[in-house]
């Protein structure tokens, strides 16, 4: 005769906790050593550590939350941030990178890293912050990084080798973006209208590439701008009008470019505008008597072009 039986019901909720319990115990080593495999990947990658920091410091015999230039969550002890600021490294960043789910802020300026930027930083979806200055990245910037990061804040690459154009639907979902730096690269193409999408940007720095063709007028949108540098450039054309109503703006930085036409009259809404830069482009007709109404104006640069009337000095 066959036997039925039956746990108490109290019994069987106990059990349905110890086993979500567990699973909840598991999963957390899991976790961490996700983080743990992908900071290794990335050491294995750095072929000279000048000052010794990641072989004396990224040892598994201690946790990641102790190691140099490592930042965890107190909740999660996820890591959030990386800083390898001026750590004298020569390497390569691992595609591994993007397996940091948690990951906040990475910075590794200041250092010798070479080849591409991993399109695998583009899964971070929780990245605020990227600053990979003064190394010697080259190819294309991850499109991803530039299009579709909704917490993204601030990306600094000055002073690189990227190349390659700048995607045309830049902005599309970066909508927190507010520092955008490329100075000082290999960028070419246009200027993307889309720029205007990054409707938080404050300050904006592409000069010193080869961008060409004409100045969008949707960057008289950006409302929040304080800072514009498209120096040094193959921009051609007139300068928008737009960009002389953007009442937030400090510093116009316009120079060395092959701009045309004359310097737009409607200067009254730059109220707080201290740097005018439009050295040595095409410029011509005349100096617009409203500049003399800038009252926060200290530095003027006009030289370099086919300018009449009075110049007036606030270097």
């Amino acid at each position: 005769m066959e036997t039925s039986f039956l746990l108490p019901f109290s019994l069987m909720i106990l059990i349905t906790t110890l086993n979500i319990f567990t699973l909840t115990l598991s999963a957390t080593p899991t976790d961490s050593t996700t983080d743990q495999d992908a900071l290794l990947a990335l050491k294995n990658a750095i072929t000279v550590d000048t000052n010794g920091v990641l072989s004396n410091s990224w040892l598994t015999n201690s946790s990641i939350c102790e190691w140099a230039g490592v930042t965890c969550g107190v909740k999660h002890h996820r890591v959030t941030a990386i800083n390898l600021s001026n750590f004298a490294l020569h390497g390569k960043l691992t595609p591994h990178l993007g397996n940091l789910t948690f990951l906040q802020t990475l910075d590794v300026s200041s250092n010798n890293f070479t080849g591409v930027l991993p399109t695998e930083l583009s899964k971070l979806h929780r990245l605020k912050h990227v600053n990979a200055t003064s190394n010697n990245f080259t190819g294309e910037i991850p499109r991803g990084i530039l299009t579709n990061m909704s917490l993204l804040e601030d990306i600094d690459l000055r002073v690189n080798n990227l190349s390659g154009a700048l995607p045309s639907d830049i902005c599309n979902n970066t909508p927190k973006l507010k520092i955008l730096i490329l100075r000082e690269n290999l960028l070419y193409g246009k200027i993307p209208r889309n720029i205007y999408k990054c409707s938080e940007l404050q300050k904006l720095s592409l000069s010193v590439n080869m961008f060409n063709g004409n100045i969008p007028t949707q960057v008289g949108n950006l409302s929040m701008l304080t800072y514009l540098s498209i120096s040094y450039n193959d921009l051609q054309g007139n300068i928008p009008y737009s960009l002389f109503d953007l009442s937030s703006l400090e510093f116009m930085h316009l120079s060395r470019n092959n701009l045309s036409g004359s310097i737009p009259t409607n200067l009254d809404n730059l109220r707080n505008l201290q740097t005018l830069d439009l050295t040595m482009d095409n410029l011509t007709g005349h100096i617009p008597r409203q500049i003399g109404n800038l009252t926060s104006l200290l530095k003027l640069e006009l030289s370099g072009n086919r300018l009449a009337g009075m110049f007036i000095n606030f270097v």
